[in-house]
């Protein structure tokens, strides 16, 4: 009778086995993770490029304050939605603009007029300048080359700033607005620096233009500055342009 024997596995090669079972269970184990890990970052990818396609095909939200201050959205509806044509009313057909619209132009003309300084000086009136309209604009800067008043804002070292107090617009016209603020002017003579402070009242007339031609539907007309305490002074700005640099208003 014969009997088949087995040799059983040593000790040492039982442990080799087991570590090797654990390493790629690990493996294993490791790479289900980052498989795992790679899917949701996909999906949160994918769910990140929805959102930012369905943003950008949303138009443009328009939003009108009226004169109580209530807003109104007329533009803004998603665009899977027909809107009304009431929705769709475009700000270049918008009636005349609204009084905070005229003031933010008005603060902006005054801010780029009266505040610069002998390095800027040029930037700062061609700024205020863009806000005028072209009768304005191109008598301002004749008068500007003719007399070369950058170059003397420049060689004086001059410096000018400007503080706005009050704001008021006309009872019997809504485009001419009333101004009072405080006006300091730095210049150097010789060796020393000459400072003048100033009160003055601003008249400023607004021109209304189409909105199809500049957004903001209306442009400065004419301006005109009388010093009301201080010191007198020549005024800096052109003093035959329609009234610009004028000290006396317009009747």
């Amino acid at each position: 009778m014969s009997s088949t024997q087995t040799t059983p596995y040593s000790e040492q090669g039982q442990l080799s086995l087991s570590r090797s079972y654990v390493r790629d269970g690990m493996m294993r184990a490791y790479a289900n993770r980052f498989a795992l890990l790679a899917i949701v970052n996909g999906a949160v990818a994918l769910i990140c490029l929805a959102f930012a396609i369905y943003v950008r095909l949303q138009p443009v939200t328009l939003i009108r304050v009226a004169p109580n201050g209530e807003p109104t959205v007329i533009q803004g509806r998603s665009p899977f939605k027909k809107p009304t044509p009431a929705e769709l009313a475009n700000a270049a057909t918008s009636p005349e603009p609204q009084d905070y619209e005229k003031e933010r132009l008005v603060r902006d003309f005054l801010d780029d007029y009266l505040n610069y300084d002998f390095n800027n000086v040029r930037d700062r009136w061609i700024s205020a300048l863009n806000l005028a309209n072209d009768t304005l604009s191109r008598s301002a800067v004749d008068v500007i080359k003719k007399e070369d008043r950058v170059g003397q804002v420049r060689n004086g070292q001059v410096r000018s700033t400007f503080v706005i107090r009050e704001i008021e617009p006309s009872k019997q016209d809504p485009l001419v607005y009333t101004v009072y603020g405080i006006r300091n002017v730095y210049r150097i003579d010789g060796t020393q620096e000459v400072a003048e402070q100033m009160v003055n009242r601003y008249i400023i007339r607004l021109a209304l233009v189409d909105r199809k031609t500049d957004p903001r539907g209306i442009e400065i007309g004419d301006y005109q500055e009388m010093q009301l305490e201080g010191e007198r002074k020549e005024p800096q700005f052109p003093a035959d342009t329609a009234g610009i640099g004028s000290s006396q208003p317009n009747p």
